[in-house]
């Protein structure tokens, strides 16, 4: 990749169709909330109690939608998951009721997650070996770039505050993610993988070397919810710093990674080198969560600087684990059922992402100063895990792959 545009070829479909997609996602993340409770006239109970209820439906999809994309190309069925969602999230804007919201969530959400292991399974077609990790980390990069692109036109809907701008973002987003769709029709065609008669049909969900390390990343990704969830009351309700240094720790997070997620990337090209940047990540981690505890122990300035400080540093913390992560969900899996594999890596983190924001409640919201602390040392220690575990997965693979192997 040269510059910022990528060369012409798969990755530049992927790249343009991301920016539209999450420019889309960037508009829904800011005004959907408030849309649900000060529009249509739904709770915030509800509303929560809906969004959990179908991300829990949503697990169950990325496994076996992905196992179709193996079976029929994940191209053309990405491309129908896509143009689905974006139909079918238009149906928000005729909910009234919870039952109703209920039930277009839970739809709408079983699609997408299925269709994000889908888009897993293509950039794991279309690129090859540590190419692999460089193109995620590029997508990354540009997800991030298009939700800031996208709360920003959503901050227009919040200043009108009237029903007919929140749902002009909805319809938005639907186009967006439609174009976004047609984009993907610019990558050739990827051939579905060969069916065969022998072995189990959901070998991912067998594969435990790759299971113990989609939990062990799944454990160290509770740190994405650490400025979402925790450090705004942390800021808020523990520390003397004003109320902007919230948006000042997620504007450092944001820039650093559209700068550098895909430099981090670039020494990680084998499973023994992404777990030893993971294990770099989790002591990078502790020590960001050390001086977020120390921030509620000084003046306005004081916890300032280290609240800006540990941001910084979790987020090079985040780089490394991310940038792992993109090589490992990809390097442990069978070529044979990427989107298997992908679903697979993808519900560990849904997981994660689902339980985040109950342990930060019970730990740094809960306990303080040592919540903070105990929340860093678990990610120290999953850090200096994922070596061995990564080096026993690894070694299973290669083990199930060669026959001589697998007999001695």
């Amino acid at each position: 990749m040269k510059g910022v545009i990528p060369e012409p070829g798969p990755l530049r479909y992927l790249a343009l169709a991301t920016l539209l997609s999450r420019v889309g996602n960037g508009l829904l993340m800011t005004v959907s909330v408030l849309y649900f409770t000060r529009i249509v006239g739904l709770s915030i109970a509800e509303v929560g109690l809906g969004l959990t209820v179908a991300g829990l439906f949503g697990l169950l999809s990325a496994v076996p939608l992905g196992h179709l994309a193996d079976r029929r190309g994940p191209r053309g069925l990405f491309v129908v998951l896509s143009i689905s969602v974006a139909a079918l999230s238009l149906a928000y804007l005729a909910v009234d009721a919870f039952w109703q919201f209920l039930v277009v969530a839970i739809v709408v959400t079983v699609l997408d997650r299925g269709a994000g292991a889908v888009r897993a399974a293509l950039i794991a077609a279309v690129t090859q070996g540590s190419g692999r990790v460089a193109a995620r980390a590029y997508l990354r990069a540009i997800t991030n770039i298009g939700i800031m692109a996208g709360a920003a036109i959503g901050a227009l809907a919040l200043h009108f505050d009237t029903r007919t701008a929140y749902q002009l973002m909805f319809v938005v987003d639907s186009v967006l993610t439609s174009a976004s769709a047609l984009f993907i029709l610019g990558i050739p065609r990827v051939a579905p993988q060969p069916k065969t008669d022998e072995g189990p049909v959901w070998i991912a969900l067998r594969d435990r070397g790759y299971l113990a390390v989609s939990a062990l990343n799944a454990g160290m990704s509770l740190h994405y919810a650490v400025l979402d969830v925790a450090i705004p009351l942390w800021v808020v309700e523990h520390t003397e710093a004003p109320r902007w240094t919230v948006a000042l720790l997620l504007i450092i997070n944001t820039i650093v990674v559209a700068l550098f997620q895909v430099r981090s990337s670039r020494g990680i090209q084998d499973p023994a080198s992404a777990a030893r940047a993971t294990r770099t990540a989790g002591w990078l981690l502790l020590a960001s969560m050390v001086l977020f505890a120390a921030a509620s122990g000084g003046g306005a300035v004081v916890a300032v600087a280290l609240l800006a400080v540990g941001a910084f540093v979790q987020v090079i913390g985040e780089l490394l684990q991310s940038s792992g992560s993109f090589l490992l969900g990809f390097d442990l899996a069978s070529d044979q059922a990427q989107g298997q594999y992908q679903g697979v890596w993808g519900t560990s983190m849904s997981i994660s992402t689902m339980v985040a924001p109950t342990v930060l409640a019970l730990l740094p919201l809960g306990l303080g100063v040592p919540g903070w602390i105990i929340l860093g040392v678990w990610f120290a220690l999953i850090g200096v895990l994922f070596v061995p575990v990564v080096r026993w997965a690894a070694a299973r693979k290669v083990t199930q792959l060669d026959p001589a192997r697998r007999g001695s």
